[in-house]
Formats: structure tokens, sequence, C-alpha cells
């Protein structure tokens, strides 16, 4: 049983970090080439929109979240 939550696990870390890949690359394109991009024109204003909803304490959330991740991440290698 704990082997199969590990394996699930595994699978859904190794998805989020393609997905976060594929955002980081769309706002790449998004940035370099504008919104008349197929597929990824619109990611900066989607972005702008959520962190607007979010507000000021989402954001902080977001910048907490991203600190904490990436110490997690450095003591794990």
């Amino acid at each position: 049983m704990l082997d199969a939550i590990n394996k699930v696990s595994k699978i859904l870390w190794e998805l989020t970090k393609f997905l976060a890949l594929i955002v980081a690359v769309a706002i790449l394109i998004s940035t370099l080439f504008g919104s008349s991009v197929p597929f990824f024109g619109g990611i900066l204003e989607n972005t702008r929109l959520i962190v607007e909803t979010l507000g000021s304490e989402g954001l902080g959330l977001i910048i907490a979240i991203i600190i904490i991740l990436s110490v997690w991440n450095s003591r794990s290698s």
C-alpha cells in the first residue's frame, strides 16, 4: 500500500514539474513574441488576472510557497 502511494506521489510530482516547465515556456514565449502567439498568447493576461484576484496577500503567499519549495528542493538534492 505504501509503495503504491509513493509511486502515485512520484508521478504527480513529475507531472507538476512538467506543467511548471510548460507555464515557464509559455510566459517566455508570450513575453518575447506578444499576445498574437497561438496557445501561449494570453498567458500574461491570465497570470495578471490571477495575481489581481489573489491580491497582495495572495502574492505574498505565492512568494512564500516558492521560497519554501526552493529550500525543500535544495535539502533533498
